[in-house]
């Protein structure tokens, strides 16, 4: 990248800085959810969802979180997706020591 293109760039950067912050859902129940700390509450949401509820329909706080979260929704969504391969029946047996 040229010098010339330097502030630019920095600019649109802290634009998104400020956006992000300004807009980004601040919901404390959310927030609190920890993947650790609630799994059993995040497992049961995945399961609704793998069943094929919207998520928008069962907590559209966590939909709204995810969309500034990207590591929560990768993480939801992964689980989702095992949930859904496990209920079509596509998940390898479990090796038995």
């Amino acid at each position: 990248m040229s010098q010339q293109n330097q502030p630019d760039q920095r600019l649109k950067n802290l634009e998104f800085l400020l956006e992000f912050v300004e807009k980004a859902p601040e919901h404390a129940e959310i927030i609190a959810m920890d993947c650790n700390d609630h799994c059993e509450q995040m497992a049961t949401l995945a399961e609704r969802v793998a069943d094929g509820e919207a998520l928008e329909n069962v907590l559209p706080e966590l939909q709204e979180h995810m969309k500034y979260w990207g590591d929560c929704r990768e993480e939801f969504y992964a689980l989702v997706h095992v949930l859904k391969a496990e209920l079509a029946g596509e998940l390898p047996p479990i090796p038995e020591d």
